[in-house]
């Protein structure tokens, strides 16, 4: 659902045992396409829940917005779907201007995608009574069922790699986002903390694309990889 992000998971473990610093370029590259990555995951959820309950129209918001990201992926790999892009110390190439241009278009028309998902759905009776009270995780039940991500921040599991432990750009930018949580534990609960986490990606997007570093996007991994 995420291909870039599971890339970043990748190559960041294979980076960490080799002691690969990545450029800065590279860090901020990664970082924007991880956030894209992540809203469209967070689409497919909340639009296919919406569908799985009758509401077709957040469904076709969701997935028209998604087909923008899959535009970004391919300008950026060659590939839509499941891009490889990411390698061992950087990147398979430096992004264009088409890049660029397509994520601030991106950064520009989803504010009204996610507003127009939020009117259809936050107060909605139908999409409420099937979501309110289902499918309870206790904070500790999550805890102890090692969920993650919205899972276990919407049962107020306070947990963010990316504040406590920050990685490829999230150091600098801090003060772009927040960590996104929520107290009941329900379907409604992980449908919120979605639509939050959507909207702080929104931010760190933003933020990211107007500061990218110059530079390479690839490190010399001629004195890492010496046998």
């Amino acid at each position: 659902i995420s291909p870039f992000a599971n890339e970043c998971a990748w190559f960041t473990a294979v980076e960490k045992l080799l002691g690969i610093d990545l450029t800065p370029r590279c860090k901020y590259l990664r970082t924007i396409l991880a956030e894209l990555a992540r809203i469209s995951d967070h689409l497919l959820c909340v639009g296919a829940a919406a569908l799985d309950l009758g509401a077709l129209t957040a469904f076709l918001y969701a997935f028209n917005a998604r087909e923008k990201v899959y535009n970004i992926m391919e300008a950026a790999s060659g590939q839509r779907f499941h891009p490889s892009y990411a390698r061992v110390g950087g990147l398979m190439n430096d992004i264009s201007d088409e890049v660029v241009a397509l994520i601030r278009d991106f950064v520009k028309t989803f504010p009204k995608v996610h507003a127009d998902i939020v009117r259809l759905l936050n107060r909605n009776r139908i999409f409420i009574d099937r979501t309110k009270g289902i499918g309870v995780l206790t904070k500790e039940e999550a805890i102890s069922w090692s969920c993650s991500g919205p899972v276990a921040r919407a049962s107020g599991v306070v947990r963010d790699l990316r504040k406590d432990e920050p990685y490829l750009a999230y150091g600098d930018l801090q003060g772009t986002f927040k960590v996104v949580c929520g107290k009941g534990g329900d379907c409604y609960n992980r449908y919120l903390v979605r639509m939050g986490e959507m909207a702080e990606s929104h931010k760190i997007i933003a933020a990211a694309v107007e500061n990218i570093p110059s530079g390479p996007v690839n490190v010399d991994l001629n004195d890492k990889l010496t046998i």
